[in-house]
């Protein structure tokens, strides 16, 4: 599949036979996109793009090629990237690829199985042409060889499909106009080795630029869709003698279609078994259209939807217990970045196809832009650019609902509406490896967890806690975000049943005591098991700390990008008289109490209300200048009392002197030399900055007053209030 990267203006004229019922349609949309990889962050795939390169871009043989290694998903993360239940088989660069310059980037992917040995082959399109890489050993892909779009156009768009074991690509933009249907005879890759060039077995001319291709296997045809003819609707070829394709009709009347899915209709509206039916993706409406007859196709649904920006692609669902072309699930390209929501996957029924409804609609947990999805045994495989491949269970589509149960992001810094990331998926090998194209970066092959996927992921035990004492003071009341829980006086309270949405980036706090009769100072620590792996250790995961205080404490807990979607436990302590230095175990007075925590998008991330550095800056040792790490803050105003949450590493505490100092000077001191042997600083501080103004470079400054230690500024962040 492609994608909105260019929306042009067709006429809507049919230029031959068009339905004997006709809708009107609306104008086609102005081009909508810009390729855009600002804001990414670090990417694991940078360096060793950057090694491909100082190798040579055309590094192809085994000897030499550059693959980054298989990693497990473990901890939510698999050599450096966001996932949850899905394990990197490998990566290639694409350099590696037949890429020949860095500004060279990948778009449409496809997938085909060698009927006499069974190798899988990864059909990777390129800006000027088309890769082909066997994952059959999925880590060690081999590139295989590289065919030279026709006419040596290039530009951001191909599309590739197959059939009978030919591939058959089309490709648009300006770079394009000449470039048709090119036909490839995939059995002669049993002989290329080391990125042989090959040339076309056939061609199709009749059409220039094209958006896209759709071929329906059961009949033998080929739709073409966002063509120069044909108003840009479905141009048909007969591809049943694949060096042979043959132009066979047109459907012109709803206009300009981006996408579609063709299908032998073998759906529950009995007045359409066993015809050819096409589901268009048109910009503005799902269209459905009976294509048996090519020169007489004709119309049967056209549905708009609230909220629509541009009907992007869909497809059936399919898998067991689920009643074949019966549902559909449909992805608007625009809707995120236009109207501001998270990624939203729309669900239809289709039980009429002349009536369709639409059931109900998936919202994710990032703002992601949606690009092509597919389906397979009750799944759903989307590639959301930034958010990279989701994948979601369908099993109560009929609800209208779908859950996401996995996911491997290949954009760990953002999932912001951009377009960048991935641009397609492949998810049909008998392995069970997937295949996901990055546009910037090259070639991901990547194997779900499915056991882990279907039987869901063992429960993690968590070491008891609890205070010996809750008879003077425990915990009243915890704030967070828009949750609020009150509770009466418990040594150890099991809320899990209660789930706290929390944003990355920033979430206020507000942590209140309850006392019998007398007030008493109380210190707070909350931590969360960010990795979900049964202990609150590891770094970054005490997540706020204040006091003492003998009322209420208000800060921020924060959460970096690559937590979104986990869905954890959070543990709240607090302790009479000292800060609860363990997460595990008891102490004299006070009460701990457990939630879930579900990490999402939102807070910090968007708006102007957070800032962070995540650059490391390592500490001189025993140095009175010592290091400052930068914030440039853009908002404007009194800065008010600021969630400044730090995170460094340091063998003792007790030698760090850690102060904010504001754009004019001020300068706010959160750590003077206590914790003696302790080590780290990772929590959250209130600072309040009053009338400060907030717009300016605002620094951490942090200075080591002894020997003998070392450590770094890992990372901090300023939330201010909204």
């Amino acid at each position: 599949m492609s994608d909105v990267f260019h929306l042009r203006k067709l006429s809507v004229l049919g230029l031959l036979l068009t339905s004997s019922v006709t809708w009107g349609h609306s104008a086609m949309f102005p081009d909508g996109f810009a390729f855009n990889n600002e804001g990414e962050g670090d990417n694991p795939a940078d360096a060793l793009q950057q090694q491909t390169m100082m190798m040579g871009a055309n590094s192809v043989n085994a000897e030499s090629s550059v693959v980054m290694p298989a990693a497990t998903c473990t901890g939510g993360s698999a050599a450096g990237y966001p996932c949850k239940n899905v394990d990197l088989k490998s990566f290639l660069p694409k350099q590696s690829m037949g890429a020949n310059s860095s500004t060279m980037r990948l778009n449409d992917i496809w997938g085909w199985t060698d009927p006499q040995t069974g190798k899988e082959i990864a059909i990777v399109g390129m800006m000027n042409g088309t890769s082909f890489v066997d994952v059959t050993d999925p880590e060690n892909p081999d590139y295989l060889a590289w065919l030279p779009s026709h006419n040596n156009g290039s530009d951001s768009w191909r599309d590739v499909k197959t059939y009978n074991d030919h591939a058959f690509i089309v490709a648009d933009g300006s770079g394009n106009n000449t470039h048709g249907l090119q036909v490839f005879d995939l059995t002669r890759l049993r002989t290329a080795s080391n990125g042989q060039n090959m040339t076309e077995d056939a061609h199709l001319g009749g059409f220039g630029a094209s958006h896209n291709i759709n071929i329906n296997e059961d009949s033998g045809y080929a739709y073409v869709v966002g063509a120069n003819q044909c108003s840009g609707g479905l141009y048909m070829v007969d591809i049943s003698n694949p060096k042979s394709p043959a132009y066979a009709g047109c459907y012109s009347s709803d206009g300009y279609t981006h996408d579609a899915q063709c299908v032998n209709y073998a759906g529950p509206d009995s007045r359409y078994t066993g015809r050819e039916i096409c589901i268009a993706y048109n910009e503005d409406t799902i269209t459905i259209v009976d294509v048996t007859n090519k020169s007489n196709p004709v119309q049967l649904e056209r549905q708009p939807y609230s909220g629509s920006q541009y009907t992007h692609q869909g497809w059936f669902m399919e898998g067991p217990g689920i009643p074949q072309h019966t549902y559909l699930i449909m992805n608007d390209e625009l809707d995120e970045q236009r109207n501001g929501h998270n990624t939203t996957s729309h669900i239809y029924d289709a039980t009429s196809l002349t009536n369709i409804t639409e059931l109900g609609r998936y919202v994710g947990p990032t703002s992601a832009i949606d690009h092509n999805l597919y389906t397979k045994d009750g799944y759903v495989f989307e590639s959301n650019y930034r958010a990279g491949l989701r994948i979601l269970d369908g099993s109560s589509i009929d609800q209208g609902t779908l859950t996401e149960v996995a996911y491997f992001d290949t954009i760990p810094g953002s999932n912001s509406a951009e377009f960048s990331g991935t641009w397609s998926n492949y998810a049909y090998f008998a392995s069970g490896n997937i295949i996901t194209s990055d546009i910037e970066h090259g070639l991901f092959t990547l194997k779900p967890d499915w056991d882990a996927i279907e039987n869901g992921p063992t429960e993690p035990e968590y070491c008891t806690t609890g205070s010996g004492d809750a008879s003077y003071e425990w915990i009243g009341e915890v704030k967070v975000g828009d949750f609020t829980n009150t509770s009466g006086s418990a040594k150890y309270s099991d809320f899990t049943g209660q789930t706290i949405t929390a944003k990355a980036g920033g979430t206020a706090v507000t942590l209140t005591p309850a006392f019998n009769n007398t007030t008493y100072n109380e210190y707070w620590t909350i931590w969360v098991d960010l990795n979900s792996d049964g202990d609150f250790t590891d770094a970054g995961e005490e997540v706020f700390t204040a006091g003492p205080s003998k009322t209420a404490v208000t800060g921020s807990m924060n959460f970096p990008a690559s937590a979104i979607g986990t869905k954890t436990r959070m543990r709240v302590a607090m302790r009479y008289n000292a800060a609860p230095s363990s997460p595990c175990g008891s102490f004299n007075y006070g009460e701990v109490e457990d939630y879930t925590v579900d990490i999402v998008e939102g807070g910090g991330t968007g708006g102007d209300n957070y800032f962070e550095n995540t650059q490391s800056y390592d500490i001189p040792d025993n140095n009175a200048t010592g290091i400052s790490s930068p914030i440039d803050v853009s908002r404007t105003g009194a800065s008010g009392t600021i969630s400044v949450a730090v995170d460094i590493s340091h063998t003792y505490k007790g030698d760090l002197v850690v102060d904010v100092i504001a754009p004019n000077g001020n300068k706010y001191n959160i750590h003077n030399r206590s914790g003696g042997s302790a080590n780290d600083i990772k929590q959250t501080f209130n600072v309040a900055a009053g009338t400060t103004e907030a717009n300016g470079t605002w620094n951490l400054k942090v200075v080591d007053k002894a020997g003998q230690d070392v450590g770094t500024i890992n990372s901090w962040s300023m939330t201010f209030a909204d």
